[in-house]
């Protein structure tokens, strides 16, 4: 049986982010992956000017383009209502984006889909291949650290309907839809370096078993506004939590960070910069710094009362 100080399960942004700081603090630490790398992850990559500042990642040397958006552009339900204000906001591939951090946080990364866990006299046992003291659950909305040592979410289950693929970008702008058709939720076109997101989502209970009937309207919807030109792929769902930011995400040398700690965003369902938060905090925890919680984690992308206005708009 192989012992590590520290193991992360899930190699996301959350799980690189702490292995990366970890690594930066001298800690051992291994993570344990159960997709091939690199491995597609269906998100909308929008990633804030904090994300690069919390990981010292300058723009101008990532090497797999970032999409710069100076403006953003929001249409006010089915109305011809609609707002354009300057912002300073990223989008990536998360493709290309998760396996460089990965490589980048220099950690080492074992294919394995962990199982079975245990506590054992001050460790946990993996599977009976792996030990560590410490357990970081960065596997997602899924998680098994969060099913076997935690509580179920009490936050709001949000689902989406969503595809990225490669085309011609037809706008720059990033643009998004309070509330989608209508109804509380949004909806959303991410231009990215060479391909574009769209996709919509809301809190489960709003859309119930009928979620994918809605996608041939909000096809029409871009068609109409010529941000696309031919409907795209049949999207997929992708669901998480906007969590209760209440809820216990730390207990006996185990956290929970990222999707798995229900961390996205209430205004935009955006992932990454908490994610990338909580997985700092969590090893600077480990490396004896200040506690790990989830106090001083936003749960708003857009700062002030838009983030606070939208937010109330997507979960109501």
């Amino acid at each position: 049986m192989r012992t590590v100080e520290t193991i992360i399960i899930g190699g996301g942004p959350a799980g690189s982010s702490c292995a990366w700081e970890l690594k930066r603090r001298g800690k051992d630490c291994l993570i344990l992956e159960r997709q091939a790398l690199p491995k597609f992850k269906l998100c909308a990559g929008w990633i804030t000017p904090q994300v690069l500042r919390d990981l010292e990642i300058d723009p101008a040397q990532y090497p797999h383009g970032l999409a710069v958006f100076d403006r953003m552009r929001v249409h006010l339900g089915g109305t011809a209502l609609s707002a354009t204000f300057r912002t300073l906001q990223y989008s990536i591939r998360r493709v290309q984006f998760d396996n460089w951090l990965l490589a980048r946080s220099g950690a080492e990364v074992a294919a394995h889909a962990a199982r079975v866990i245990v506590r054992e006299n001050g460790f946990y046992v993996i599977d009976g291949a792996y030990r560590c003291r410490y357990l970081v659950g960065a596997g997602g909305t899924n998680c098994p650290v969060k099913r076997v040592f935690f509580g179920p979410d009490r936050g709001s289950l949000v689902l989406t309907q969503e595809i990225e693929y490669e085309t011609r970008v037809r706008s720059p702008l990033c643009t998004l839809f309070y509330p989608f058709a209508g109804r509380a939720g949004y909806a959303w076109y991410v231009p990215k370096a060479g391909a574009i997101n769209v996709g919509f989502g809301g809190v489960a209970a709003q859309f119930g078993a009928n979620i994918r009937t809605y996608w041939r309207g909000f096809v029409d919807i871009l068609l109409r506004r010529g941000l696309i030109v031919s409907p795209p792929p049949q999207p997929a769902s992708h669901p998480y939590y906007v969590g209760d930011r209440a809820k216990n995400v730390f207990a006996d040398d185990a956290f929970l960070v990222g999707d798995a700690a229900g961390l996205a965003t209430a205004d935009m369902g955006e992932g990454i910069g908490p994610a990338v938060e909580s997985g700092l905090r969590a090893a600077r925890h480990i490396g004896g710094g200040a506690a790990y919680g989830l106090a001083e984690i936003p749960r708003f992308t857009l700062p002030g009362w838009p983030g606070r206005l939208l937010g109330r708009v997507m979960c109501a």
